[in-house]
């Protein structure tokens, strides 16, 4: 399994400068305003009611997975990025929907807060090959396997193992899907070849379906990026208006 990202990207890489967008959690920067002032988000164009606001610093607190000011990042650019062009108003009742949808591990999610999971060092080392893009979406997806066949709360590289398997089976079922699929350039295949085999259908998925909502003929490096930057600020691992597909 490839131990670097596609272009080897890290979360520190992405745009975070005091008061801009990445550091409210909108990928985009820009100036934020204060907290419950009720301006719109410029590049959703959504504006946060006041209860929305309360929502997201309450499920901030209590994100039993990091630190506070992560999970908040996580959940406005989640938000946002979800509202464009789609809601006038964040509400609480969207972030609510938009959290189940989620699922467990996000900030936004209801799932599972109460579960508290060990990982043993073979298990820490086993998830520090995934692609730091996708390794807090591993880990939230391993445990809450790990949850709902009854495995117990200790990860081990067998529990791994097990979803690794199941998001295999769904990976190759996409990739041959996808046979007829955009044209992609050879730098960015190079990139998509380093994706561990058993998340690369749902990768390709993802980046060919934002390509062409985008209007993009083919996939070059540069929208490779724009799918992992998103990936990085908001959590949202999913395509669609909410969750899975």
């Amino acid at each position: 399994m490839a131990a670097n990202t596609p272009n080897d990207a890290r979360p520190g890489d992405a745009p975070d400068a005091a008061g801009e967008g990445v550091a409210r959690g909108c990928p985009v920067p820009h100036a934020q305003p204060a907290p419950g002032d009720g301006a719109a988000c410029p590049v959703s164009g959504a504006r946060w009611s006041a209860e929305a606001e309360r929502l997201v610093r309450e499920r901030a607190q209590s994100w039993s997975h990091g630190d506070a000011a992560r999970a908040e990042e996580l959940a406005r650019a989640a938000a946002e990025e979800r509202a464009r062009g789609r809601q006038d108003e964040i509400t609480a009742m969207f972030l609510r929907t938009l959290g189940k949808k989620l699922g467990y591990g996000h900030p936004l999610s209801e799932r599972g807060e109460e579960l508290t999971f060990t990982w043993t060092a073979e298990a820490e080392a086993r998830l520090a090959e995934v692609p730091e893009f996708c390794r807090e979406l591993t880990r939230w997806r391993v445990e809450w396997t790990a949850h709902r066949m009854g495995l117990g709360t200790t990860i081990t590289p067998r529990e791994m193992e097990l979803k690794y398997e199941m998001w295999g089976r769904v990976s190759h079922a996409i990739e041959e899907r996808h046979r007829d699929g955009l044209p992609w350039t050879e730098p960015a295949r190079r990139r998509f070849e380093r994706i561990p085999e058993f998340v690369r259908g749902q990768v390709l998925e993802a980046i060919e379906g934002h390509a062409r909502a985008l209007g993009a003929t083919e996939v070059d490096d540069a929208m490779i990026d724009r799918v992992i930057e998103r990936w990085i600020s908001t959590g949202d691992f999913h395509e669609g208006l909410y969750g899975f597909r």
